[in-house]
């Protein structure tokens, strides 16, 4: 009884041992598989986190995501990461305290900006709500300090001037003057009439970008409204004459196929009737030669029928004749109509021309900011519909103001135009392109699957880089920014652009002449 007590005991640990080996072999693998993850999660961590102002902290960083890839035994690095959790602390200490300083010094150099004494009072109004109103304190600290900046701007162009005993009325009025001149630019812009009135808007645009004074702006909008009104005028009577032409030869040829409608239906009536007598002809022909016992009594009969066989064979022709008159006429008037076709479709696409214009960019040809929105919401509603890969990106040429600065105007212009059609080049038949403003392009690449899309940007970054600009045997390197974002979850157009515009910042904020994604 003892012995088999024992044995039993004996069967049962095996068994317990068993399960024990069984259960840690599952703890094992199941240890494994979460140290993997937790790898690859630590390594997209520190990708994801490098910081661009502190190369110890990168390069621990870097450091412990070369090693995850090697260690199998995910614990010795923990001293690492507990020095590298104490060093992000500090950095992220440092960086709360830079951020403080920065609104700090927001604040101090607004209000020393409003002391400033001879700034006029829509300047001054500017940067009060700049600095109080709730939406500006919303606002993140690279937008409030671009905005204040650009009132700098504003203020040291107004406080430059000669110093000659202007009172702020001056300075004021010198501030309008600038705004409406900018506004008078982005109207022409606007604008697309051929021939002379085009070309002498144009001129106008390149003048107003010298800063007229208050005389000469006065003349060169009175100048434009009139430019202006005189290529309406121009529009209106072209339309007016080609419709009352077009109404003219509509007329004439309503005239003609009524007169031929009348010949037709003569000319069938006088057929009909010859038709008759010559059966008539016939009848008695047939009847005349039963009768007839000899030749000698069927000749006269004969001859008679002959004399009538011969004035229907002379009318006969006079219709033919008359029949080809009408189909002449009926082929000039097929010609007149398709002429009259030609023009009224010359005329659809010249209207199709303009209708195009309006949303072109008159400077660079592609698309304007109006084309844009509504090519935005219908590729967006197709988002909605289909979930496919949308992208939209923002690309924004660097150092541009430098180069309006330094070459002028005419240059930037040259520039401008030269990218456009180069970024337009790289697109596919179904992407679309738009200037959003300044020197900044808008792109959407609908329908573009993650290696498409990387591949279209990064090409147009590259070709625009290797653009052969020269300016008075000075070779210009142009280089773009480009941030760009896909449409994701419960997104909008807006949420889209913003994203976009943040990525386009950062690639601009971390060396320019790069792609980055948000």
């Amino acid at each position: 009884m003892s012995n088999f007590s024992s044995d039993d005991d004996v069967i049962l640990l095996k068994e317990k041992l068993q399960h024990s080996q069984l259960v840690f072999r599952d703890l094992a693998l199941k240890s494994r598989r979460e140290a993997t993850i937790l790898k690859r999660l630590i390594s997209r961590l520190i990708a994801a986190s490098q910081v661009h102002d502190d190369k110890v902290l990168n390069e621990r960083l870097s450091q412990i995501r070369r090693e995850l890839d090697t260690q199998e035994d995910v614990s010795r690095l923990i001293p690492q990461l507990a020095l590298v959790e104490r060093m992000v602390n500090r950095h992220n200490q440092a960086t709360e305290r830079a951020k403080d300083s920065l609104e700090c010094q927001f604040q101090q150099s607004g209000e020393t900006l409003k002391c400033l004494p001879g700034l006029p009072a829509q300047l001054k109004r500017d940067l009060r709500n700049l600095l109080t109103s709730p939406a500006a304190e919303q606002k993140g600290s690279t937008e409030k300090i671009v905005a204040l900046l650009q009132l700098y701007e504003r203020a040291l162009k107004l406080l430059s001037l000669p110093s000659n005993g202007l009172s702020a009325r001056d300075l004021l009025n010198i501030d309008r003057i600038n705004q409406l001149c900018s506004e008078l630019q982005h109207l022409i812009t606007e604008l697309d009439f051929d021939g002379e009135v085009g070309d002498r808007l144009l001129d106008i645009r390149s003048r107003l970008l010298l800063s007229p004074d208050a005389q000469t702006l006065l003349e060169l909008t009175l100048e434009s409204v009139q430019l202006i009104l005189d290529g309406t005028r121009n529009e209106r009577k072209a339309s007016q004459a080609f419709l009352s032409q077009l109404n003219e030869d509509l007329s004439i040829l309503q005239r003609h196929n009524g007169r031929s409608i009348d010949s037709s239906q003569a000319i069938a009536t006088q057929r009909s009737s010859l038709n008759e007598e010559l059966a008539a002809s016939v009848d008695s022909i047939h009847t005349h030669l039963q009768d007839a016992e000899s030749l000698e009594e069927l000749r006269p009969n004969l001859s008679q029928v002959a004399v009538n066989l011969a004035s229907l064979v002379a009318r006969n022709r006079e219709l033919e004749e008359r029949e080809q008159q009408l189909m002449e006429q009926l082929q000039h008037n097929e010609q007149k109509l398709e002429a009259l076709y030609q023009q009224t479709m010359d005329y659809r696409r010249r209207l199709g021309d303009q209708e195009r214009k309006l949303l072109l960019d008159p400077l660079t040809k592609v698309y304007n900011r109006a084309a844009l929105d509504d090519r935005l919401e219908h590729e967006y509603r197709c988002w909605i519909r289909y979930q496919t890969p949308f992208c939209l990106a923002m690309i924004d040429i660097d150092h541009f103001k430098s180069v309006n600065d330094q070459y002028g105007h005419l240059v930037g212009d040259k520039v401008l135009k030269v990218v456009a059609r180069t970024i337009h080049q790289c697109l596919r038949d179904t992407d679309f392109i738009a200037r959003f403003g300044g020197e900044e392009f808008v792109i959407l690449l609908p329908d573009a699957d993650e290696e498409t899309r990387k591949a279209l940007l990064n090409n147009v970054r590259e070709t625009v880089s290797r653009l052969p600009f020269k300016f008075k045997d000075t070779r210009l390197t142009i280089t773009v920014s480009i941030g760009a974002s896909l449409f994701k979850d419960n997104d909008n157009t807006v949420d889209v652009l913003e994203r976009a515009d943040n990525a386009l910042y950062n690639a601009k904020h971390n060396g320019r002449n790069k792609l980055v994604w948000a």
